[in-house]
């Protein structure tokens, strides 16, 4: 277990890490530096756009060369990253940095996720919760510790931390076991079941994105920032808290049954936002998504590594297609507007899953 232990540790000060650098610095530091708002918004997805490409490669070449050498680059990154704001001093420069910043994570979670795998074959589902939930308590920690340094001190002492966070990763990758390098080359078949298992993952991550940039929107909610924050907060918590337990009964009672109930529980989540005018039905809302995303994520991760025995390939695939999902979430709500926008991400959430589950009863039956 003491294996375990580091990996939790390593992820949450990974986490802890990157979401200090951008919430609520990111913009900030922006601002400082004279930037407008459509560079900013410009800046913020370049990490995200270095994740859809970088989470496959890097999950592809963990299967290669092994984890612990990609989460030794992880953790590199995660160190020096930090150091780079105090050289970016325009939009171009912060954008890179960003990306530079995006490798971090998009190497760090798939390839994390597959050590667990290899590691605990037959616990991987509790496992990946309880490390999922280990990253969510450093994501929800993170803006209020870094806020209150840069009201308190500036931005050098964030960046600063951060990179101090980054070196205990690093560190802590050091010790980790070598698993992995069932390839001899490279080489990946598409797989169809795999991408459909990535669609679910993105529309959880479509309406979660959503939900994060446009609850503090609602008119009811305008002006009340503390209280969007704290349904945020909440959110969260009942993430980190859920997803170990619905990974422990994924390895009791398999994956299928907790992917229905969850993804379920998210599309009726999302027709809850689109028609809502109650205060109390988005906070209800937000709980009834916050507890389907825990139990479908909990069961799909390590059903990724069920239906592929390459586990980095297939979790590096999944975490690429979750992103697309997650940086069009906001785009569509966006552009669609709340009511056919979270309705949208609803529908699709449905149709995932029944595309999931046909596919599914024609493999049974074939």
């Amino acid at each position: 277990m003491k294996k375990l232990y580091l990996i939790l540790a390593a992820g949450f000060f990974a986490i802890l890490s990157s979401t200090m650098s951008k919430s609520p610095t990111l913009p900030l530091y922006a601002q400082s530096l004279g930037l407008g708002k459509g560079e900013i918004g410009l800046i913020a997805s370049a990490s995200t756009i270095t994740g859809i490409f970088v989470n496959f490669a890097s999950g592809l070449l963990s299967d290669i060369y092994g984890r612990k050498k990609l989460l030794n680059i992880s953790g590199f990154v995660f160190l020096s990253a930090p150091l780079l704001y105090f050289l970016a001093d325009d939009a171009l420069s912060l954008a890179l940095v960003r990306a530079y910043y995006g490798i971090a994570t998009a190497i760090f979670v798939p390839v994390s996720l597959a050590l667990i795998s290899d590691l605990y074959p037959e616990r991987k589902g509790a496992f990946m919760g309880i490390l999922s939930s280990s990253t969510l308590i450093g994501r929800a920690l993170a803006p209020l510790l870094a806020g209150t340094l840069i009201y308190f001190a500036g931005f050098w002492i964030v960046f600063l931390l951060c990179s101090f966070f980054g070196f205990l990763v690093f560190a802590l990758t050091l010790t980790f076991p070598d698993t992995g390098k069932e390839l001899k080359k490279f080489e990946f078949s598409f797989s169809f079941d795999l991408l459909l298992l990535g669609l679910l993952d993105a529309s959880v991550y479509m309406a979660y994105q959503s939900i994060e940039t446009f609850l503090p929107l609602f008119y009811f909610l305008e002006n009340k920032a503390w209280l969007s924050g704290l349904i945020l907060t909440i959110e969260i918590s009942i993430m980190a808290i859920v997803k170990p337990y619905a990974g422990y009964l994924s390895d009791k009672i398999g994956r299928i049954k907790p992917i229905i109930f969850g993804m379920g529980l998210v599309s009726f989540a999302m027709f809850i936002f689109a028609f809502s005018k109650s205060l109390y039905l988005v906070i209800f809302g937000a709980v009834l998504f916050s507890l389907g995303a825990s139990i479908s994520e909990a069961s799909t991760k390590p059903l990724a590594t069920e239906i592929s025995k390459l586990k980095g390939t297939a979790l590096g695939f999944l975490e690429s297609i979750k992103d697309i999902g997650q940086a069009l979430g906001p785009i569509i709500v966006g552009f669609l507007g709340f009511k056919l926008g979270f309705a949208f991400v609803g529908t699709f959430a449905i149709f995932a899953l029944g595309v999931f589950l046909l596919k599914l009863k024609s493999r049974r039956e074939a």
